[in-house]
């Protein structure tokens, strides 16, 4: 196994993207078998794609830290009933959406618990250094809605398709398209508002 996981590490690193698949596939499979140190190659290649994505819909960096890794947790403990219909990452990002959208349930129950008890403080759920480092753009993107909100941050940056996005969300591809749609005007209009544009 340890060769099979050298060879897939060569295919990564000098192949085509054709190759890189087969790779990841092979990867995939070891895993499957039982292979922790193919799991653990999947988990490096995708864990700041995953992080990123969780953090643009929970806004909070412990909290998207948190979500990433309960999703790969639950990505290793279901990776037998992965059925290959569609690629490891897609498969992986709806993982990662549910999680996060898991959370921001979890979150709005506690802090509604809080304010019947009168215990919530003002939280920012993202910090301002955060913000600053992340730039203006970014910190418009969290004021949109969570479906345009996680819509965009798949498609411009996990470079996802349409096709692949709805998959993720379980959404038919017209929803996505009209929240990416909605989601950029959205992101014009704040923008022209704060004279970034």
């Amino acid at each position: 196994m340890a060769m099979d996981l050298v060879f897939a590490n060569r295919l990564l690193a000098s192949f085509t993207d054709q190759a890189i698949t087969i790779s990841e596939t092979a990867l995939v499979a070891l895993a499957r078998q039982g292979d922790h140190h193919a799991f653990e190659v999947l988990v490096r290649q995708y864990r700041n794609r995953v992080l990123n994505v969780v953090w643009r819909i929970v806004s909070d960096a412990d909290g998207a830290q948190d979500v990433a890794q309960e999703t790969f947790i639950k990505a290793y403990q279901q990776l037998p009933r992965f059925r290959g219909k569609s690629t490891f990452g897609t498969w992986l990002y709806r993982i990662a959406v549910n999680e996060a959208r898991g959370h921001l349930r979890a979150r709005r129950r506690r802090q509604a618990r809080w304010e019947k008890q009168g215990m919530l403080e003002a939280v920012q759920p993202v910090s301002p250094e955060v913000g600053e480092q992340a730039g203006p753009i970014v910190g418009l993107l969290q004021e949109l809605p969570e479906k345009q909100r996680i819509a965009l941050a798949l498609f411009y940056l996990q470079e996802l398709s349409v096709a692949e996005i709805a998959r993720a969300v379980r959404a038919p591809t017209g929803t996505v398209k009209a929240w990416l749609s909605r989601g950029r005007q959205r992101l014009r209009e704040l923008a022209q508002e704060r004279g970034l544009l």
